[in-house]
């Protein structure tokens, strides 16, 4: 494993916001920090300091960034630590499952001047109030998406040759468990799911990179809406699970329910339909070999490729409005006090190795 790698475990997807902070850490984790504040009030300058002095010092670092604002960090792991740092506010409410014990809130909100910031009431409740309707926007668009895609996928699949995509499937499967094991060094996750890309203001971030550097073994799954991609990934899943490896998945950004890309760890091999996949493949597997081309309707793929942009558009307008928040709170806080707790924070995580 590299250094670093990037992913996120949230997402604006066709079901509204979806959630995988659960996968961040698990039982065996040895500190859960939680961070509670304010917006502007430095929780991501703070984790973006302390990561960064820890990579500094050849720790293995997670990023995990915001979809919202993909500059901004929602939590890290360090990984040789088995220790987390996450932001706990909302739409990502995590709680100590074992507070005094292995978990500890920091709550940030005491460096706010709540003087100053009552004479921005007003400002602030009207910016909460147009962030929430861009919102509505944003999951309004997703859901269209949702809607066209079904229609795309209901067309193509039509025109799929299953009989051959599943003799392909079997041939896949017969190869990729037929690799010798090797072990699984720092194995804290028998199973995790995250997202390696997002929708976000600024369109769709993709970090898959960061993840698919060291994997040994590549297989690149292309094909059109409806070819079986996800169903192939997930399959390969499932017997991995019944044999007990250790596995990542990653969901699509847009259809959380699809798996978009698997690496098995034991295998040291990695199975992806993401378009970043194709950089480092052992083995491209095309399913458009099986599919008949003539049924795609084009005009549907420009309606989907419209709601897509139309939503990216009211996530830019909900940017908007969340950094006129920020802005309103960033003059109230006393950062001397944030950058004391960054400061007792890094020393204490270090004093874990």
């Amino acid at each position: 494993m590299t250094n670093i790698r990037r992913m996120f475990f949230g997402g604006n997807t066709v079901v509204g916001f979806y959630s995988l902070h659960n996968n961040i850490v698990n039982e065996n984790r040895r500190k859960l920090y939680i961070l509670k504040g304010m917006p502007g009030g430095g929780k991501s300058s703070l984790m973006k300091k302390i990561g960064e002095q820890l990579l500094n010092k050849n720790f293995t670092v997670e990023f995990h960034h915001c979809p919202t604002d993909p500059s901004s960090l929602d939590s890290i792991f360090i990984w040789e630590l088995k220790t987390a740092i996450v932001d706990g506010t909302a739409p990502h409410i995590i709680e100590p499952v074992y507070p005094g014990l292995k978990d500890e809130l920091i709550e940030l909100a005491q460096f706010v001047d709540k003087k100053k910031l009552k004479l921005k009431e007003k400002e602030i409740i009207e910016a909460k109030a147009a962030n929430k309707r861009a919102y509505f926007n944003v999951f309004s668009y997703l859901k269209a998406v949702k809607h066209i895609h079904d229609i795309i996928v209901e067309k193509n699949r039509h025109a799929v040759d299953f009989e051959k995509v599943n003799k392909k499937t079997k041939l896949i499967i017969d190869e990729i468990f037929s690799k010798k094991e090797m072990e699984v060094k720092n194995n804290i996750f028998k199973e995790r799911h995250a997202f390696s890309a997002a929708n976000s203001p600024k369109g769709l971030v993709d970090y898959t990179d960061t993840i698919l550097k060291d994997i040994g073994t590549v297989y690149y799954v292309k094909g059109e809406k409806g070819t079986g991609k996800s169903t192939l990934i997930k399959k390969i899943y499932q017997i991995a699970t019944i044999r007990d490896y250790t596995v990542e998945v990653y969901r699509n950004a847009i259809f959380p329910e699809k798996y978009e890309t698997l690496i098995v760890k034991e295998l040291d091999t990695c199975i992806t339909s993401n378009e970043n996949g194709e950089k480092y493949t052992t083995n491209i597997v095309d399913l458009n070999e099986f599919f008949n081309e003539k049924v795609i309707d084009r005009k549907d793929y420009e309606i989907y490729k419209l709601l897509m942009e139309k939503a990216t558009l009211s996530l830019k307008e909900a940017s908007k409005n969340h950094n006129i928040i920020e802005n309103i709170y960033t003059p109230t806080i006393d950062y001397r006090g944030i950058n004391k707790i960054k400061d007792n924070l890094l020393k204490e995580i270090l004093s874990l190795a």
